[in-house]
């Protein structure tokens, strides 16, 4: 696109007339010039340019002198953070080929540069990471992050967060039966697994606040209408607390905003009977004091599994509906104090079993299942949230988040793993989880800091019943009638904080701390015949430091070092015929990072790295305790030892104005060093569902014609899943390679889309099935290569 120069001189006050709701702002924009130094909070959302600059110039009191053809084809990147007028002013126009100067009265001049032919490139855009709590960048963070945008998760083939795990370094998917996920090499649900439901290592939260133990594997959160999501590679326990031992990730949808009705629709349909729709509208209910957005999208496809004993064809199916509510309020008319309520209702019919069996020969990607019980698992999961802003003061800002969430699922499903009707059983999950976080923070030259309280209250019951016989794996069968029922209820509280000291120019040093203290109640119930109906109360308390040393070699490269303490809350656990309580204590990990920040070539290309090794100590390992029977007289105790070391590396480069690349590796090597369960001596092998290597490369392009292409290559070495079975749970190494091809005009688009390009058979998460009388092993096995067309209207 050419761009000429207007003689005429826009003033953006002049089309502060179009915008009464923004001269209502406290700023007077004819005082004069405003001061070119200080620092603003920003919260402004991509929108048209015009748009996001008339909020700028009421935030700050800048003048913007517009020359430019037509301001209307322009859209703003989203500004998020503290930052000067200038800083924010060249976010908000990046990748726009427009140059930004600033006149000796202070205010700007935005104008279409006029090269001789296009300008070759823009900078890669900043990101301030929500999940710092601190208003730091991408580039300032010494976390390892994972970041997918807005643009990102709109033109790649992202629909929902487990496609962003498939995309991150480190970072493998896996089932929800036990674990959904794997961030450097450890799953969720612990080495071993877990004998509880209310510990995790790692959480997923939206809009600031975390779901449930279960909530987190079994649902998997829209990414439509997200502003962003980020995976934090590494312990978060200091500033997160509980459950973020390997990570945590952060969903982050769009708040609703003042600039009118704005919406869009997307509907999507392909192979396999898959249909996608999806609606956002936004509402301005009262003036720059009270909007509302609103979200509805149902997801569904048949996969490629069919039953052939009961003649079931989608039992690799996807039925997923949600709904969110967004308002914001904001009761003095701008953005110093701002109320954000959430609520999202997620109703889910997929299958979370969708398992197929190993033939003699070992294929288990022949595509059926021979089950006489489907699998049934009907779950609805709500949220809600409440987040308070209140800008103090040009240093301090108070934070308020509460938290709620809600969590039930009814299991129906195949116990004996064949075509007889031996046996069926029915499981339950329910779980409620409130939660309240108060923060301060303070923001001065050489010195910031932030202080925050924390207080939850969960409650987790889980059980199963089942009555009939089930193959013992010798051609016999044995006889099962069990029920078991767990409840635990946990209460915690929290003091943090973080302290960031800049004593002199270019060095860093960050002290943060999480004093932790927790208590639990925990009700077990057994009957298979012998009745076991035992509680017990325990109370633990954790001190979680953590340090970051950085230094800015120059103005586009900074190095640092850091230390972080993570932990997984203990708990009780029961012997049902032992009649015994044993409660264990939290395990730990010291991990010790190396980082770099690297932005080159005028910000165009985006270089980060992270070294780390990290120790686990006083890992919760499962035994059977003496003349206890395998399997009912279990118990967790503290008893293991291991490491992990690797590296993650993130590039994006924005090569031209039209084409963006992007690529990130993962490194892992993983190894018990002390650890024998339920007899097994583990020492010297790797952890299960911990793949060496992962790699993402990709790239977009759209041009001023309205073409636009997105392709992303992603690939996973091989692992195991079991670490009971590690042969006959072998899962193979992938390439998965998707994409989306289109045309677009202002205000819509229509596109191909692919998932699985290659086709590539690859297994998921594998059981050993000799147990069960199977030849070999069984499990869930990847969805096969699907192709459709989309559309999607903006207004």
């Amino acid at each position: 696109m050419e761009y000429r120069k207007k003689n005429n001189r826009i003033n953006l006050l002049c089309s502060l007339a179009f915008a009464p709701a923004l001269i209502t702002a406290p700023v007077a924009l004819g005082q004069g010039a405003a001061d070119s130094s200080a620092t603003y909070r920003f919260e402004i959302q991509a929108k048209p340019l015009i748009k996001a600059l008339q909020d700028f110039t009421v935030l700050t009191g800048h003048q913007v002198v517009l020359q430019v053809d037509d301001i209307s084809q322009y859209k703003s990147k989203t500004v998020s953070g503290n930052f000067t007028p200038q800083q924010a002013l060249v976010q908000l126009a990046a990748s726009n080929d427009l140059h930004i100067a600033q006149t000796a009265s202070g205010d700007f001049i935005l104008e279409a540069d006029v090269p001789s032919s296009k300008p070759e490139s823009s900078k890669v855009e900043q990101i301030v990471v929500v999940g710092s709590k601190t208003g730091e960048t991408r580039q300032e963070i010494a976390s390892s992050v994972g970041y997918f945008g807005e643009d990102q998760i709109k033109d790649q083939v992202i629909y929902n967060v487990e496609d962003a795990f498939d995309r991150t370094a480190n970072v493998s998917i896996g089932s929800s039966i036990s674990g959904a996920y794997s961030i450097r090499g450890v799953n969720t649900d612990g080495i071993a697994g877990s004998l509880n439901r209310s510990n995790a290592l790692a959480s997923i939260l939206i809009n600031q606040v975390a779901m449930g133990v279960s909530a987190g594997n079994y649902v998997k959160p829209s990414l439509f209408d997200a502003t962003s999501v980020e995976v934090l590679r590494g312990p978060q326990s200091s500033l997160q607390g509980p459950n973020a031992l390997i990570g945590s990730v952060y969903i982050n949808y769009n708040r609703p905003d003042f600039y009118g009705y704005e919406g869009a629709l997307r509907a999507e349909a392909g192979q396999f009977d898959t249909m996608r729709l999806a609606l956002m509208q936004n509402f301005v209910l009262s003036e720059n004091t009270l909007a509302a957005r609103v979200v509805v999208e149902t997801r569904q496809s048949d996969g490629d599994v069919i039953n052939t004993t009961t003649g079931r064809e989608d039992v690799q199916n996807e039925d997923e509906e949600t709904v969110r509510l967004a308002l914001r309020w904001q009761p003095l008319g701008d953005e110093d104090l701002v109320f954000d309520f959430t609520y999202m209702h997620n109703k889910s019919d997929t299958n979370a079993t969708p398992f197929v069996s190993a033939l003699p020969d070992g294929d288990i990607f022949h595509g059926e299942q021979t089950y006489n019980i489907e699998g049934d698992f009907p779950s609805d999961f709500d949220l809600f949230s409440l987040e308070a802003s209140w800008q103090i003061s040009d240093k301090f800002r108070f934070t308020s988040v509460t938290g709620f969430n809600d969590f039930g699922v009814e299991q129906r499903f195949e116990g004996d793993h064949t075509a007889f009707d031996l046996l069926g059983v029915d499981g339950f999950m329910n779980e409620e989880l409130f939660s309240q976080e108060f923060r301060l923070n303070y923001e001065g030259e050489q010195f910031s800091a932030l202080v925050g309280l924390f207080y939850s209250d969960g409650d987790y019951n889980n059980g199963f019943t089942g009555a009939g016989v089930f193959p013992d794996g010798k051609g016999g069968v044995v006889p099962f009638n069990n029920t078991v029922e767990s409840t635990e209820i946990i209460e915690q509280q929290a003091l943090f904080g973080q302290i960031n000291w800049q004593p002199i120019e270019d060095w860093e040093f960050k002290f943060g701390a999480r004093f932790n203290k927790e208590e639990r109640t925990t009700k077990d119930f057994k009957d298979n015949g012998f009745v076991s109906d035992q509680s017990a109360s325990e109370s633990f308390s954790q001190f979680i430091p953590s340090l970051t040393i950085t230094y800015d070699v120059s103005d586009i490269t900074r190095v640092g070092a850091s230390y972080s303490r993570g932990f997984q809350a203990g708990g009780i656990s029961f012997a049902m015929f032992l009649g015994e309580a044993t409660p264990y204590d939290e395990e730990y990990i010291d991990n010790y990072e190396l980082f770099m920040r690297n932005q080159l070539f005028d910000g165009k290309l985006l270089l980060n790295a992270n070294l780390f090794y990290f120790d686990w100590s006083d890992q919760q390992v499962t035994i059977t305790l003496p003349g206890g029977l395998p399997g009912f007289d279990d118990a967790v105790v503290n008893a293991g030892k291991s490491k992990v070391s690797g590296a993650e590396f993130e590039i994006e480069y924005q090569a031209t104005a039209d084409l963006n690349l992007f690529a990130n590796f993962g490194f892992i090597d993983t190894e018990f060093k002390e650890f024998v369960t339920k007899g097994v001596d583990l020492a010297g092998m790797s952890f299960s569902q911990a793949p060496e290597f992962t790699a993402n490369l990709g790239g977009l392009y759209q041009n001023d014609n309205g073409f636009f292409a997105s392709m992303t290559y992603s690939y996973t070495d091989k692992t195991y899943s079991r670490i009971d079975a590690p042969e006959i749970t072998k899962i193979r190494d992938r390439s998965l390679l998707s994409g989306r091809i289109g045309y677009q005009q202002d205000d819509w688009r229509a596109y191909v889309w692919g998932n699985n390009l290659l086709d590539d058979d690859y297994e998921i998460f594998i059981q050993d099935g000799r147990d069960f009388g199977l030849p070999g092993a069984y499990g869930s096995i990847s969805e096969p290569r699907t192709i459709g067309v989309g559309f999607q209207l903006d207004w």
